[in-house]
């Protein structure tokens, strides 16, 4: 039941994603061809309002088809999958006048309109990452890293004047490299992604005080059982409720931009290459990952289940909104740094190299799947996924 819940998850993901590109397309009068769930056979299909509705067997991805977009390499719509009938195109019963081919076609829509399309789905995705991070907020409300009492380890920052109550909001290091830092949970990760900046030297650690920021400079301190940099201090339980409506947005924008954060440090680990194939995870493993997790809170109640699915589907959907906007051929990044480029230059770019760079694009993102797909099962049956959990 878990692998459902997972799978149901993570395909109304994508089936929100895909609505952004069709809703968008919708509004500037662009054909769609086909809506769909899924990828492989199609096990429901029907067509309503000259657009075709499908749910297929796979319950991983889906597409938003869209007329004209086949034809960007030749500018021939009769290239395109639709059956020429005397003066109208049938698209597997989605029927265009002739007439009206360039009138409803996506490439033939100003750059503009064509960069909000692309951008629809992205959109998207952070939107519902935002609404679910209300949710959450609303529901648990929002940890703060607050410092406690005194410890009996004393530390130089205990030392430093830092005091019970403070609240961390931002931390420096010797190299001038700095964070703004809200939630507890932001806090703990930081620190656990920088140990190495902790031996450049003096830490800063600015708090809020009585309503005011104050910052106090110390050494760091490294703890003697697990060798690891700490900031010395001791924290306590500092979750609060929002009290208003500005409040709720505001820990709410926490929430999102902790999710923001984890992608574009992850991918800096990526490109610095401090990322083991161990850490690298596909659709298999998100699915594993996340009906082990459903499992484990079924034990709380319904209720717990559902805001940790939520959690979930929050990271993974601000994820897949960072991801699609990478300008790599084939992902709305791509597609919207030709518009981009076609905007600046106020020149459309050769139609047929754009397709044959998306063609390559999609030829090595596929290759990629394939190996993560591998790399996946791999780490389920080694028991890395499991590790995780635990």
């Amino acid at each position: 039941m878990s692998i459902v819940l997972a799978l149901l998850a993570l395909s109304f993901l994508v089936f929100f994603h895909e609505l952004g590109h069709f809703l968008a397309g919708k509004f500037f009068k662009v054909g769609v061809l086909e809506f769909s769930i899924g990828m492989g056979p199609r096990i429901l299909s029907g067509v309503f309002h000259n657009t075709r509705y499908s749910l297929k067997l796979l319950p991983l991805g889906g597409s938003c088809a869209m007329l004209g977009e086949d034809a960007a390499g030749s500018g021939d719509f009769s290239t395109a999958k639709g059956e020429e009938e005397e003066d109208v195109l049938d698209f597997d019963g989605v029927v265009f006048a002739k007439e009206d081919l360039e009138k409803y076609s996506f490439e033939k829509k100003p750059a503009w309109q064509r960069f909000i399309i692309c951008f629809g789905g992205v959109w998207h995705n952070f939107l519902l990452a935002f609404l679910f991070a209300i949710i959450l907020t609303v529901n648990i409300g929002t940890e703060f890293p607050i410092i406690g009492a005194s410890s009996t380890v004393e530390t130089p920052a205990m030392k430093s004047g830092l005091q019970d109550g403070d609240r961390i909001v931002a931390i420096a290091f010797a190299d001038g490299s700095k964070r703004s830092l809200a939630t507890l949970q932001e806090l703990s990760i930081f620190l656990e992604l920088h140990q190495e900046d902790f031996k450049k030297g003096d830490i800063k650690l600015t708090v809020l005080r009585d309503g005011k920021k104050e910052s106090f400079s110390f050494s760091p301190y490294r703890d003697p059982e697990s060798g690891k940099y700490r900031l010395g201090v001791q924290l306590k339980n500092g979750r609060v409720s929002a009290k208003n409506l500005f409040q709720v947005l505001e820990y709410s924008y926490y929430e999102f931009r902790f999710n923001a954060r984890i992608v574009f440090d992850s991918l800096a680990m990526i490109l610095r290459g401090k990322v083991s194939r161990q850490d690298v995870m596909g659709p298999v493993g998100t699915v594993a990952v996340i009906g082990g997790a459903v499992q484990q809170s079924s034990s709380g109640g319904l209720r717990l289940t559902i805001l940790v699915l939520m959690n979930l589907s929050l990271m993974l959907s601000v994820n897949l909104g960072i991801m699609n906007l990478l300008p790599i051929p084939a992902l709305d990044g791509g597609r919207l740094l030709f518009i981009l480029l076609e905007m600046l230059l106020r020149k459309r770019l050769n139609p047929k190299w754009e397709e044959r760079i998306n063609t390559v694009g999609m030829a090595v993102l596929l290759l990629l799947m394939v190996a993560i797909v591998f790399n996946d099962v791999f780490n389920l049956f080694t028991g890395v996924y499991s590790k995780l959990l635990n």
